[in-house]
């Protein structure tokens, strides 16, 4: 048997090796890298190791890696109760060993780091601050990188006197390979960067060159979600108000909605959309909506100063996560952040860098919530 073992960097394993040959340089491998990440973790001391959740469950390091990865060769209820185990123990995955585990048959092993950057792509240094939907998404994408084992670390992509090429050099000698990519807040941006040497997931539609890889709200059957429900309470005229500058970033898809909506409906109750805010008061006196989908982020009290009734019911189509009052869809951006990790985490895994060829989208259905029914 060949096995050469110089640091997490450096590892090869001679493929024509026998059954209980491999078996051993599993072990010996685990045991080696455990060791030599326990080292290098010096904010935290000690790190939790598979071998420490297996002696906690009384198993073999094999079966209780089983299940920690939900393994059908692990019983549900071993399952369960391996990772209550490693939950109490505080045991992490570490993204290294993960990554050098699964190569292992393959000869020669590169590690990658265990940190994720967050790539603010906005105007503004603190355009994520500034946008709660942001703070949801990158606030729940890393509490998932630490369930992954990584760290995270926040940067801006336009910092003045710094260049793109400058900045991916800064990330990789940092270890970092793996970037969730903000929003910009505009329609078809466009982002020069050296994407060819990281693996990148963005959030939304606004990034739209590179083709990367993307988490998104279901903005159309949200859509259709929150039509549904005002026709089922005996609504007719359902009026969309529109921000001219976010409909866009979300590929005009409320406003495709509720036109294939309206295919069936009579011609009294199809209003024309309301784009912004100007006009907004003599739009609702043209056409006496029974109802507003409000497409924008302003809230009620916001849309009051601009001529929307008391008495006239208004459904949020863009709620944050953390909206309670009204009734609306919220977006999820929590769930998105959480998505969008799992995403990153394989890419990492499968050494899948660069702009994809075929790249995916992952949508997500938002959630109705109706404050007024439930009072």
């Amino acid at each position: 048997m060949h096995l050469v073992f110089q640091g997490v960097g450096d590892l090869a394993i001679a493929t024509n090796l026998t059954r209980s040959e491999k078996k051993l340089s599993f072990a010996i491998i685990v045991d080696a890298l455990e060791l030599s990440m326990a080292k290098m973790n010096h904010d935290s001391g000690r790190r939790v190791t598979l071998a420490d959740v297996a002696k906690a469950a009384g198993l073999s390091r094999a079966a209780t890696s089983y299940a920690l990865r939900n393994d059908p060769n692990a019983a549900p209820k071993t399952r369960a109760r391996v990772q209550a185990i490693a939950k109490e123990i505080g045991y992490r995955p570490d993204p290294v060993l993960s990554k050098l585990m699964l190569r292992l048959h393959e000869g020669g092993i590169r590690a990658s780091g265990s940190r994720i950057a967050f790539l603010n792509v906005g105007e503004s240094v603190d355009y994520i601050q500034r946008t709660s939907a942001l703070m949801d998404f990158f606030g729940s994408a890393q509490a998932r990188a630490n369930e992954h084992g990584y760290d995270t670390e926040e940067f801006w992509l336009h910092e003045p006197g710094r260049s793109s090429q400058r900045l991916a050099q800064i990330l990789e000698a940092r270890g970092i390979q793996g970037l969730l990519v903000g929003s910009t807040g505009h329609p078809n941006s466009c982002l020069e960067f050296p994407w060819d040497r990281f693996a990148a997931v963005t959030v939304g539609y606004s990034v739209m060159k590179p083709r990367l890889h993307r988490v998104v709200t279901h903005h159309y059957e949200n859509a259709l979600q929150a039509i549904g429900k005002m026709r089922d309470q005996g609504y007719r005229k359902l009026g969309l108000l529109v921000d001219p500058v976010l409909e866009p970033t979300m590929k005009q898809l409320h406003l495709a909605a509720l036109l294939t909506q309206q295919q069936g409906w009579s011609a009294t109750e199809c209003l024309p959309v309301c784009s912004g805010v100007e006009g907004f008061t003599k739009w609702i006196q043209a056409h006496q909506p029974d109802v507003i989908l409000n497409g924008t982020d302003l809230s009620r009290a916001q849309l009051t100063k601009f001529g929307l009734p008391e008495s006239l019911s208004l459904v949020s189509l863009v709620a944050d996560d953390g909206e309670a009052v009204g009734m609306g869809v919220r977006l999820g951006y929590q769930k998105l952040g959480r998505i969008a990790m799992n995403v990153l985490a394989d890419l990492l895994l499968h050494d899948e860098l660069g702009v994809p060829e075929d790249s995916r989208i992952v949508m997500v259905d938002g959630e109705w919530f109706d404050s007024t029914f439930e009072a």
